[in-house]
């Protein structure tokens, strides 16, 4: 049986494609003196048509299958830019964003926005307010502004193969085709199963190559639980952890801002959104 490293496992996947879409959206925000002052959430009306992808008319029918089962519900948002805004707000209008389904701590290119939350007391800033970080400020009566970058992710060591790869696991749908049996030290894994393909990738380091072992009933490998029990605790740390999912079907943006008068406002918000789904 192979021991444990600490060097990470090598998980990369064979470089793919993953194509970028874009799409435009107005946010819309009438909202009360005591609204924003709570925050008011604008969400998009029928996600699913607005950012669920057109099936290419050329599609044979595998690939047409294969469309049909792909999860459009969860993506990762490349850019986020401003392209116009109207306020009839007096005071400064902050908008945020709840952009990571997963509690990603990720670095902003173009830098996190830190202000006040509108009710809070103190005089502390912070970047997020619940699931929503801060991306602009809509300054008071503003009626324009040049098209103005306010989200752009670093994804540091994560490469376009791993997103595309394994964007769409958890440590739950993960565990999904391993079988385990009561006190015995393996398990019986599917052949297609990634975690097959991680340990192939890395078979002189963990010295076995599922591709060389027999195959029981057509289907399943069987692996030490030491060696599974390592590529999913790397997966989850490396991988699955960092990877910045925005789920689509909740996306919405908070308006928020410090008003004391019992008004009614408008504050109107066109971003461009750039997205890819793993």
């Amino acid at each position: 049986m192979a021991s444990k490293t600490e060097t990470p496992l090598n998980v990369e996947a064979a470089d793919t494609s993953t194509h970028e879409y874009t799409r435009r959206i107005s946010f819309v925000c009438d909202a009360t003196a005591s609204q924003l002052s709570n925050g008011k959430v604008v969400s998009i009306g029928n996600p699913s048509k607005v950012f669920t992808p057109t099936a290419d008319t050329g599609m044979t029918p595998e690939m047409a299958e294969a469309w049909g089962k792909r999860d459009f519900s969860k993506a990762i948002v490349t850019e986020i830019k401003l392209r116009g805004v109207s306020s009839n707000c007096p005071e400064p209008v902050t908008i945020g964003m709840n952009l990571f389904d997963n509690g990603v701590n990720l670095v902003n290119k173009e830098g996190w926005l830190f202000s006040q939350p509108a009710n809070d007391l103190s005089s502390d800033h912070m970047h997020a307010v619940g699931n929503y970080v801060n991306l602009t400020t809509v300054l008071p009566h503003e009626r324009q502004r040049p098209n103005e970058v306010m989200y752009v992710p670093d994804m540091g060591k994560m490469k376009a193969s791993q997103i595309t790869k394994y964007g769409h696991l958890t440590m739950e749908n993960l565990w999904d085709n391993i079988v385990a049996f009561p006190n015995e030290p393996y398990y019986y894994v599917d052949a297609s199963h990634v975690i097959c393909k991680i340990v192939s990738q890395n078979w002189d380091r963990l010295g076995i190559e599922p591709e060389h072992e027999t195959v029981q009933e057509g289907r399943w490998v069987k692996l030490s639980a030491d060696i599974v029990n390592q590529c999913m605790d790397q997966l989850q740390a490396n991988v699955i952890s960092k990877m910045p999912l925005t789920s689509l079907t909740n996306l919405g943006a908070r308006f928020s801002a410090n008003v004391s008068d019992g008004g009614e406002y408008k504050v109107v918000a066109e971003m461009s959104v750039k997205y890819k789904f793993p």
